[in-house]
């Protein structure tokens, strides 16, 4: 099937979200390590149905890696020449596709979970449509890669979304090929489970809130701090203008150090006797 001209391109929508990533092993950090603003756009494409997930870090970013990157998937009802398919890795109903989370710090805390399950989530709309074949290649299997256990972490990736793989053809660039299903044996409950273990969801609205009520809050400690250093200003202030009357002052109080005065004194017409 021929990818619609876009004369036939139909209205989008949009529908932002904000999610804050903590660590997998200290779910319950107080500072999240990303904040990542997720721009969810469902389009229309002559018959067909598109769905795309664009990521953005919020905030602070690392040195090295990108900021940014996107997935996606697509939806044909089919024709006379072709069944109804589904496309869970790919915004085009083409071989190919891939899921990779561009962010290379946020590998293994389950912000790519997150993304598939809003996936299988957009596909299960057409339960009867048949899954495109999804291959996994030998470059996610080699030694080192991704830390060293890829393989395994991307295999579970997959089996918690219900899709199974049979082994590709021993010597080939495909080790493993999903097997036919329908979108509607896909399943999310497992994968909604485990993101939300160290992933927190809201809406612009709601994080823009937030970030307010923050904002306020440490302007009010800024205020509260201002107000107690001011004293402590002006006697600084104070003694700066003043300070030979300070130390007279301290001196007249002091016995010892008009003893030690004196004793300066006598030392120097000494020394000036002598000299």
């Amino acid at each position: 099937m021929h990818p619609p001209s876009e004369g036939l391109r139909g209205a989008s929508h949009s529908d932002d979200r904000v999610i804050e990533v903590r660590h997998p092993q200290h779910p319950d950090s107080p500072e999240p390590v990303a904040l990542l603003l997720i721009q969810r756009t469902e389009q229309q494409v002559g018959q067909d149905q598109r769905l795309a997930l664009k990521v953005r870090r919020i905030g602070n970013h690392p040195l090295f890696g990108t900021n940014q990157f996107s997935w996606s998937a697509c939806y044909s009802p089919g024709d006379n020449r072709e069944p109804e398919r589904i496309k869970l890795t790919d915004g085009q109903l083409r071989p190919g596709g891939n899921v990779i989370i561009g962010m290379h710090d946020l590998i293994g805390h389950r912000v790519g979970t997150y993304l598939m399950a809003e996936i299988v989530a957009w596909a299960k709309q057409w339960p009867t449509a048949e899954v495109m074949r999804i291959d996994l290649s030998w470059q996610d299997e080699k030694e080192g890669r991704w830390g060293g256990s890829n393989k395994e972490r991307r295999d579970r990736f997959y089996e918690q979304f219900g899709i199974a793989f049979v082994p590709g053809t021993p010597g080939h660039s495909i080790t493993a090929k999903s097997k036919p299903m329908r979108a509607g044996e896909l399943v999310t409950e497992e994968a909604e489970q485990a993101w939300r273990l160290n992933i927190r969801e809201s809406n612009t609205v709601d994080a823009i809130a937030e970030q307010q009520r923050e904002i306020a809050m440490l302007a009010q400690e800024c205020q509260s701090l201002e107000r107690e250093a001011m004293p402590l200003r002006e006697a600084c202030q104070s003694t700066a203008r003043r300070p030979v009357r300070q130390v007279v002052s301290r001196m007249a109080a002091s016995p010892y150090a008009w003893g030690m005065v004196v004793v300066g004194a006598v030392a120097l017409s000494l020394s000036k006797v002598v000299g």
